[in-house]
């Protein structure tokens, strides 16, 4: 094997001792020969230790300045609170002084009325007093004169009243006698022109109201009772509005009294009341 020959490396093998030693001597030429002492810190430069806060730490310091804020805050408001009471206090204090002030006068201003309604009462008495002897003289003699003169008017009032007594009796006998001539004047014309329907007994009874005006025109006929049978009803009904106008009196007392709103019945048989 060629490659293994010792001629082919000894010149690379001469060149890297070579070169070797060269390295060496230049690390030996530099190298120091002496120790060399470190230069002294002047007196004067102060070395200053930063520490940097944890975030914790940063954390705790802000809520307690939050805590102490709170507090402060909430010691200005109990100050002020306070104060408030205080002056509350105080214009109570100031109005109930008021009050009692008012409540005396008042009390004085009630008595010296009191003390001046007492002095009037008993001058009023005083007076009164005499004034009732002397109306009492004056009444004994007036009640002497009125009784005189009430007996006279107790006669009086007595005939004028026997006197109206006869005028109503004979006012009351001639409202019957009118109220019982136009009533049969009434039946007479409703009775002259009432057509009842056929098959209907004397049994059968109508009831109606009539209502008037004082002309004796007719303005309503209501049916109070009927009698059962629809057509004997409507019959009576038709008979009064075609008698219409009824005969009325003159007088109005008896109109109104008598013929302004009554009853009348009916029977079929014969047109008989």
């Amino acid at each position: 094997m060629s490659w293994l020959n010792p001629e082919r490396y000894s010149l690379p093998v001469v060149l890297s001792v070579g070169l070797h030693i060269l390295v060496a001597s230049l690390f030996l030429l530099e190298w120091p020969t002496e120790h060399r002492v470190p230069e002294p810190v002047p007196p004067h430069v102060v070395a200053t230790v930063v520490q940097v806060e944890s975030a914790a730490e940063k954390q705790r310091k802000q809520q307690a300045e939050k805590q102490k804020k709170r507090q402060e805050l909430a010691a200005k408001r109990e100050a002020e609170r306070k104060k408030k009471l205080a002056e509350q206090k105080k214009r109570e204090a100031e109005q109930k002084k008021k009050q009692a002030a008012a409540k005396k006068r008042e009390q004085e201003k009630a008595l010296k009325e009191k003390a001046l309604a007492e002095k009037q009462a008993k001058d009023k008495a005083a007076k009164e007093k005499a004034s009732k002897e002397k109306a009492a003289e004056q009444a004994k003699q007036k009640a002497a004169q009125e009784q005189a003169l009430l007996e006279q008017m107790a006669q009086e009032e007595a005939a004028a009243e026997l006197k109206e007594q006869q005028e109503a009796k004979i006012q009351a006998e001639r409202a019957a006698a009118l109220t019982l001539e136009f009533t049969d004047q009434i039946k007479a014309r409703v009775e002259s022109v009432w057509r009842y329907p056929p098959a209907v007994t004397a049994s059968q009874e109508v009831e109606v109201r009539i209502t008037l005006v004082p002309t004796g025109q007719v303005i309503q006929v209501q049916i109070t009772k009927g009698s059962g049978n629809a057509a004997l009803d409507r019959s009576v009904e038709q008979a009064v509005y075609k008698a219409s106008p009824l005969p009325v009196p003159k007088d109005v007392r008896v109109f109104e009294e008598n013929f302004r709103s009554f009853l009348m019945k009916f029977r079929p048989e014969n047109a008989t009341w």
